[in-house]
């Protein structure tokens, strides 16, 4: 099990997953394996921004894909929201963060869109 920064919450170990995939028959286990984004060819995707909370358990992995999608020539770029948790921009305008993130977004969208 590998800790969140938090210290709160747990992701199973890849390792172990696919371990356990490997000696099972159980076919949701490699559903699930198989439809993860870390494990997918990423080239050809467009432009993509990312956010994670700082304490959110998907942290590790949105870093992880983000340095797999720049791997494969794909403009990729994460911001973490430290202190935040998972989803936070949608939280915009209920807080600073959150509404920086959402401007950012459309700032985003907007310069893709024009280009």
């Amino acid at each position: 099990m590998r800790i969140a920064p938090s210290g709160q919450s747990f992701v199973f170990e890849t390792e172990r997953l696919t371990v356990r995939a490997a000696t099972t028959r159980d076919a949701n286990l490699f559903h699930i394996l198989w439809t993860n984004p870390l494990y997918g060819d990423l080239h050809g995707l467009p432009p993509l921004l990312i956010y994670a909370g700082g304490d959110e358990v998907l942290r590790d992995d949105s870093a992880r894909f983000v340095e797999n999608a720049k791997d494969t020539d794909v403009d990729a770029a994460l911001r973490v929201g430290e202190g935040l948790f998972h989803c936070f921009p949608v939280c915009a305008p209920l807080f600073p963060e959150a509404t920086r993130a959402m401007e950012e977004t459309r700032a985003f969208i907007r310069r893709r869109l024009e280009s």
